[in-house]
This record gives C-alpha cells, sequence and structure tokens, in this order.
C-alpha cells in the first residue's frame, strides 16, 4: 500500500506534541472540556494514547461518542481516577482550514503511536493474552442480566434457567441441540451490588464504574412456555446447575470478552477463549 503523504506542517506540529505535558481532565469529567477544537488522548499514564481523535469543539465530541463503550471499558480496567483526556488546542484558522487540518494531523498521529481502540495496523493487540489450548469445542451461550434482575432460580432437581426473548430462540435450540454449558451474568454499579449482596464485597471494586457477576452455569435442556392473558414468556431451563458468586473485572481477557459479547440477552460466545475461564471458575 502506498504510504500517505503529509504536509510538513503537520508533521512538525506532531513532533511538537509532547501528550505526557498536555492539559488533561478524568474521562468521568469530560463535561468540563473546553469548547475549542483540536486533538485528544484517552488513556492512562502508562498508556496516555489508547486512542486518538480530533474534534472542531473538544466539549461537544464526547456527546454520543462512537468509542463510548471501550472508553468506559478502559475506565472498569483501570479505575475512575486513571482514565484521563489529554487534549491539544488547535490555533486560531478558517473553520473549513482547521477541519482538513485536524483530519491530517489525527491521521498523522494515529499511524505513528501505538493506540488501543483505533484499530489501525500499529495498533496494540485486542487482547492481551494468547489463544489456549480448549477443553470445549461446542457452543458455549451467556445471558447478561442486571443485578437483581429475577431469573428462575435452582429447584430442588437441580434445574435452573431465565426469560429470553422470542429473537433469541434459535440460539436457545441450538444450545439445547447441544447440551450447552450456559453461564448468567449479572452487572450494576457498585450501589446495585451493595444492595443485592449487602456487605460481602471488596472495598476496591467500588473503583469500578460497572461490576460483573458470574452467577449461575446449567446445560440447556429445554424451553419451557408461560402463558398468561394472550402473553408468552420464553425460558430457557437446563440441569446441573450451580449458583456462584465470582466478580469477573479483574480476570485476565475478562474486558475484551465483556465488549464483544455481553450484550443483553441470550449471546453465543464460544469464540472466546475466555469462555475456558468461565469453565474453570466452575468446574
Amino acid at each position: 500500500m502506498k504510504q500517505k503523504v503529509y504536509p510538513s506542517k503537520i508533521i512538525a506540529t506532531a513532533k511538537s506534541i509532547n501528550v505526557t505535558k498536555l492539559p488533561w481532565i478524568l474521562y468521568i469529567d469530560k463535561k468540563l472540556l473546553p469548547t475549542c477544537g483540536g486533538i485528544y488522548f484517552i488513556g492512562t499514564d502508562q498508556e496516555p494514547t489508547a486512542y486518538i481523535g480530533q474534534a472542531g469543539s473538544l466539549k461537544t465530541r464526547f456527546i454520543g461518542h462512537h468509542r463510548k463503550t471501550a472508553f468506559e471499558q478502559l475506565v472498569d480496567e483501570c479505575g475512575q481516577k486513571d482514565v484521563k483526556i489529554r487534549y491539544w488546542q488547535a490555533p486560531l484558522m478558517p473553520k473549513s482550514e482547521l477541519v482538513l487540518f485536524l483530519s491530517q494531523l489525527e491521521s498523522y498521529l494515529i499511524e505513528n503511536s501505538k493506540t488501543r481502540f483505533n484499530y489501525t495496523a500499529n495498533s496494540l493487540p485486542k487482547t492481551p493474552f494468547q489463544s489456549r489450548h480448549r477443553t470445549y469445542y461446542g457452543p458455549i451461550y451467556v445471558q447478561l442480566n442486571k443485578l437483581g434482575e429475577y431469573y428462575v432460580p435452582k429447584s430442588s432437581d437441580g434445574t435452573s434457567g431465565f426469560y429470553f426473548s422470542l429473537e433469541k430462540i434459535h440460539m436457545a435450540e441450538n444450545a439445547i441441540k447441544y447440551h450447552s454449558p450456559t453461564f448468567i451474568i449479572s452487572s450494576g454499579t457498585w450501589k446495585d451490588a451493595l444492595y443485592e449482596y449487602e456487605n460481602n464485597l471488596e472495598s476496591e471494586w467500588k473503583q469500578y464504574s460497572t461490576l460483573y457477576f458470574l452467577e449461575v452455569k446449567f446445560q440447556a435442556r429445554w424451553i419451557n412456555y408461560v402463558g398468561q392473558g394472550g402473553m408468552e414468556d420464553y425460558v430457557l431451563s437446563g440441569n446441573q446447575a450451580t449458583f456462584y458468586r465470582i466478580f469477573l473485572n479483574e480476570h485476565p481477557g475478562f474486558k475484551e470478552f465483556s465488549i464483544k459479547y455481553l450484550r443483553t440477552g441470550l449471546t453465543n460466545c464460544s469464540k472466546s477463549d475466555f469462555c475456558e475461564t468461565l469453565l474453570n471458575l466452575t468446574r
């Protein structure tokens, strides 16, 4: 691929930017950003350029940012007091010139930096761990609930399950076909967890904006249809159910797993190496 050629002004400006000495605010205080245009860098002191972006207005750029989920996961991983937005203020120039200038400067900086969330050829690996030997090769499913959200409790015969939407029926049927290991993971804030688990929490978990707990594992066996008043609820149930309360945020590889697979509802997560961790935690 032909290498992109940048104007000398762009190269000189980029080389003059010392990211570690730029003004900064905490990511959680992003509403305090100035309204000026410029380049921003999101990261920690150890990894200051996890993401590089540009904006005509730094303050409004973070309204509905397309990488919001990734940034919040970085906060979960590193803590609210460690993730910063460093910013470089662009010089005054006509708006038409500013747009092109910032676009070229951002592109040059990304190409010549190690980033995690820009997904370029020079980006850091998306997963910080090596693919491991798998002990289970069939489909594996995970259901994300909010902390305290109702699921079907374990009965005396060792069965359990959870409600799922009709649009996930194909996944539920496939889980039954292979008697798949199925996990229930709950998420919520520190206050949610404190309400649900009372005082059985570690104080250092407060640093995470969202806490994740592995709650239940069972083998999918059947679907129950519970109808009332013309409405039907679908319940994926199984046996060999075991209940846990395992805090997941601190486990290697969980951050990437949560970004890609932890969506509300039933999800096939078989391709993730973190499945092996889930299986090991519940053996």
